[in-house]
């Protein structure tokens, strides 16, 4: 697997209660991260995590990308649950911590988890996705509920953020584990379908 510096960003927001993921949208993805995470590092052994959470006081970058599981799994325990997601804001400070990692090769992507009603207008996301495709920035959403809410704005950023199929939109069905969706999904196998460590 290609070099790659991931950012995953986290809703933490009180939408992630909700017990239509066994046993909370909170701890299903927390799993779901740490897989992410945990394939991420051992596809190929430069590539670097970072997590951030979209909601409480604000974005919060809780580890800058780097290839110590430790200190990421660190990172993504304890996470409080309060407030609004703001997921304009958490892409565009994941594009930042990505702008600004250690190892300039490879390329960068952002893995974004949502479970709350994104509040941003779509045109302000297709204009931040067209930002981060400039910036050779892929991203993978992982839509954990309120789909009827997100699914039209999801699916017009991915239209804009993707370049040669780089970008994804995985759409988990409640009751279903995300991780058990995510290990076949292209967030893990990479974008030709090839698998990877996990």
């Amino acid at each position: 697997m290609p070099l790659e510096a991931t950012m995953v960003c986290l809703d933490n927001s009180e939408w992630m209660r909700n017990g239509d993921y066994t046993p909370t949208r909170m701890e299903a993805q927390h799993d779901a991260a740490n897989l992410v995470c945990g394939s991420k590092t051992q596809q190929n052994p430069e590539s670097t995590v970072g997590i951030l959470t979209m909601a409480g006081p604000g974005v919060q970058v809780l580890c800058s990308p780097t290839d110590d599981m430790g200190r990421i799994l660190t990172a993504s325990t304890g996470i409080k649950i309060g407030g609004r997601a703001d997921f304009a804001a958490g892409l565009q400070i994941a594009q930042l911590a990505l702008k600004h990692r250690k190892n300039k090769n490879g390329g960068q992507r952002i893995v974004v988890f949502v479970g709350s009603p994104i509040e941003a207008e779509e045109k302000r996301l297709v204009k931040i996705a067209k930002q981060l495709k400039k910036g050779n920035v892929a991203v993978d959403v992982v839509s954990m509920g309120e789909q009827e809410t997100n699914e039209a704005k999801l699916e017009a950023f991915i239209a804009a953020v993707d370049k040669n199929s780089n970008s994804h939109l995985i759409t988990i069905p409640s009751g279903v584990l995300p991780s058990d969706v995510l290990i076949t999904s292209p967030v893990i196998t990479g974008d030709d379908g090839s698998g990877g460590g996990g």
